[in-house]
This record gives C-alpha cells, structure tokens and sequence, in this order.
C-alpha cells in the first residue's frame, strides 16, 4: 500500500493530474455548450440521456490517453531521471514496485474515470430534460458503459508498462502505446472479414465498441460470447505483465 499510495502522490504532484482533471473540466463544459446550442438551433430540448451517453463514450478515451502518460512517467521517467535507483536500494522487490506502480496508477485512471462519468451524469440532469426519463436507469445504463470501457483501458496501461520497461523512455512509450489506440478501430475494420482476425489481439482492444456499441460502430465482435474475448484480452494483459516483470528484474539501472 506504501508504494501505491507514493505512486498517487507523485501523479498528483509531479505529473499534473489536477492539470488533467481541469482540461477534462473544460472538455465537460465545452460539451455543454455545443448541446446547448444544437438544443437552440433544434428548438426541443436535448435529453439528459443523450448527454451523458455520448459523455461516457468519449470522455474515456482522454482518461486512457492519461493514463499512459502516467505509467510513462512512473517508469520510463523514472529510469530517465535515475529516480529509480532509490526505489531500488529498498528492501522491497522489484516484482511489488513495478506492480505498485502498475496498479496504483491505474487505480488512479479508474478513479478519474468514475469521477468524469459521474459529473457528466449529474450535469447532464442539472442542465437538460428529464422529462419521461429515469434518474436510477440513467445511473445504470452509463454506469454499465464505463464498465465496459474498462478492459480497454486496463489493456492500454498493461502494455504501457511493458513498452516502458523495454524502452526506458517516456516518448517511445507514449507513442508506441498510442498506435494501437488510435488505429486498432480502423485496422479491426479491414481485417474482420477474415476468420483469423478473431485470433489477433487488435480486434479485441476496444471491448466497448465491440459488445455495447457494435451496431452503431459496424463492428462484428470477434467472438459471440463477451466473456471469451474478455477471457482472451485478459490473457494477454497477464502475459504482457509477466514480461514487463521479467525485462524489469533483470534491467540494469546503472
């Protein structure tokens, strides 16, 4: 819990997330305006449903973004600094301070996450109708979507953690784990014609595209069953945690 805790007060102080969360402010207001005046060029009030649901399928992906960026700070920027040796020379295994980081970190991008979906959801029933709507089903139905988000993002920090360790660089990790989160949807698209692409991990990433939003993104699940693909993407994050674990026990730090 030490190195968890460390790893929260480091990312608030030394990597900006109160940076982070006032962007994501802006990014929350800036949406209300553009409800607000689509509402004003409709003339019918906009739903608070639909605010809070297209909050919930955007406003994640800001969180994923970040949250790369503080796994790429934690470790990468760590080596870069040489910080790292002091967390070394401690008595605690390499295996408890990569996980620390690994977890603590992410616990902090699930935090902001439900923060973000929370304040999206009560904005949204300040500011627009709710007018033959359900507060409590509301609730549910975006809560049910950031769950769905969640795998994805778990996938995004698993691998930053490994690319971070390999590279011991906070640009080549930020960018190498950005690729696949800014093209897997369009290369899925191409390649889920084939049988085997059901096979490639690409086309289990982004596990909310695939099982919540599938009709309205034209995207064929790569299994029937959620549970295999979520089985399958979390083999991979174990594995790619392994290995992180196995680079950075023998990485020498000197």
């Amino acid at each position: 819990m030490g190195i968890i805790y460390n790893e929260w007060l480091k990312s608030w102080y030394g990597r900006k997330v109160w940076l982070f969360a006032l962007i994501m402010l802006l990014f929350i207001g800036g949406a209300v305006a553009l409800f607000l005046f689509t509402q004003s060029n409709l003339g019918s009030p906009m739903v608070a449903d639909d605010f809070a649901e297209v909050s919930v399928s955007v406003f994640p992906t800001f969180v994923m973004l970040f949250g790369v960026v503080l796994i790429a700070g934690a470790i990468a920027g760590e080596f870069s600094s040489g910080t790292v040796k002091q967390l070394l020379i401690r008595p605690t295994s390499r295996h408890a301070i990569l996980f620390g980081k690994w977890f603590g970190n992410l616990l902090l991008a699930i935090f902001m996450l439900v923060a973000i979906v929370l304040l999206s959801t009560v904005i949204g029933l300040i500011v627009f109708s709710t007018e033959g709507m359900s507060t409590g089903e509301t609730f549910k139905t975006i809560f049910e979507m950031a769950i769905y988000q969640l795998p994805t993002l778990v996938f995004y920090m698993a691998l930053a953690t490994l690319i971070a360790v390999l590279t011991k660089s906070t640009a080549l990790t930020i960018i190498i784990t950005f690729a696949p989160l800014f093209f897997s949807g369009i290369l899925q698209l191409f390649i889920s014609q084939y049988e085997w692409s059901k096979w490639l991990i690409v086309s289990h990433i982004e596990f909310f595209s695939n099982y919540y939003d599938s009709e309205i993104m034209f995207v064929e699940p790569p299994f029937e069953s959620m549970w295999g693909s979520l089985a399958f993407l979390g083999a991979h994050i174990v594995v790619i945690l392994i290995a992180a674990h196995l680079v950075f026990k023998k990485r020498d730090v000197l």
